[in-house]
């Protein structure tokens, strides 16, 4: 186990920092870098799927279904990518060789996606979960969860005429309405799904086999916050030493102890972080809220660390579920 999770750490690490500082050279923004260094992002996915790979041929009608679902995931990837620079306003080049770029950054998320059709065994154990929902329960949950935390107290804040953030300003309600779901898809596709599989869907369980949840969690937060932090600092809009420590230790510790709470009591289900996560990049930029009501999700976290007992070993020896959720 500790073997694998530092070789894990490596891999993702090397993957997604020598993409980033390749795309240094060119700039990271929109319409320039922006597009190399989206390939880095798949770093923790790729080293997760790389190390699972146990070289073993499943059910041999496995391959069309990996073809297909390739397929039809990559034309998704590729629309949505497209699309989403499109409602932001970016100026789309012309030439062909901005569709190529795109077409190969979509067969990443395609490509792992399909990964729960292999014929691998370890590379399908992995990403099962992702294509399966099990418990839609737990997913609504992961969905629902923003939009809660942001809309209840902005509309009670807004009573008491309190400030609020609101979003980018549209024309019309559809416009705002196609711009979220987008943009909800794309950090679905290029970013949650390109990361959930590493720090979820291998680095965590294989943790929890030996420390607590909330010690997992925590042994999980530094090597993810660091991850960032070649990109934090070198993005267009910069992070500052205070916005660095607001957001990746402030803020990211409860989102790591919420996230897995929500693995762990969707049964190791990644399709359910997959989600909070894709969800957390985007309900922020597309609905209005009140910013003290990111306090909710720190009081969030100090509940579920009581009421699940996270100081304690789970008592699923994988690690990855704990049963008495469903109970």
């Amino acid at each position: 186990m500790k073997k694998e999770a530092w070789f894990f750490l490596i891999l993702a690490y090397a993957i997604a920092w020598l993409v980033w500082i390749t795309a240094q050279f060119f700039g990271v923004g929109p319409d320039r870098g922006e597009y190399i260094a989206a390939f880095g992002v798949a770093g923790p996915a790729l080293a997760a799927v790389l190390l699972s790979r146990r070289g073993q041929d499943g059910p041999g009608d496995r391959l069309p279904k990996r073809l297909l679902s390739f397929a039809l995931l990559w034309l998704l990837a590729w629309a949505v990518y497209v699309a989403n620079d499109k409602l932001r306003g970016i100026h789309v080049p012309t030439s062909i060789s901005y569709y190529v770029l795109v077409g190969f950054l979509a067969a990443i998320p395609a490509w792992i996606l399909s990964g729960a059709f292999t014929r691998d065994p370890g590379v399908r154990e992995l990403l099962h979960s992702l294509v399966h929902p099990g418990n839609w329960r737990w997913q609504a949950v992961a969905f629902f969860f923003w939009p809660a935390i942001l809309l209840i107290p902005a509309a009670i804040a807004h009573l008491f005429h309190a400030p609020l953030t609101w979003p980018q300003h549209r024309d019309t309600i559809w416009l705002s309405t196609a711009y979220g779901g987008i943009a909800l898809l794309n950090a679905f596709l290029f970013t949650a799904a390109l990361e959930e599989p590493g720090w979820r869907g291998f680095l965590l369980p294989r943790l929890q086999q030996r420390f607590s949840p909330l010690l997992a969690s925590l042994l999980v937060w530094f090597p993810w916050a660091l991850w960032h932090a070649l990109l934090d600092f070198h993005r267009p809009f910069r992070f500052n030493q205070m916005d660095y420590l607001l957001l990746r230790v402030v803020f990211m510790i409860p989102l790591i102890i919420i996230l897995t709470w929500l693995y762990n009591r969707s049964g190791a289900n990644l399709l359910t972080v997959v989600i909070f996560h894709a969800a957390m990049n985007t309900f922020p930029s597309v609905l209005p809220y009140y910013l003290w009501a990111y306090l909710l999700v720190i009081l969030f976290a100090i509940a579920v660390i009581f009421t699940d007992h996270m100081w304690r070993l789970c008592p699923d020896t994988s690690g990855s579920a704990v049963t008495r959720a469903e109970t």
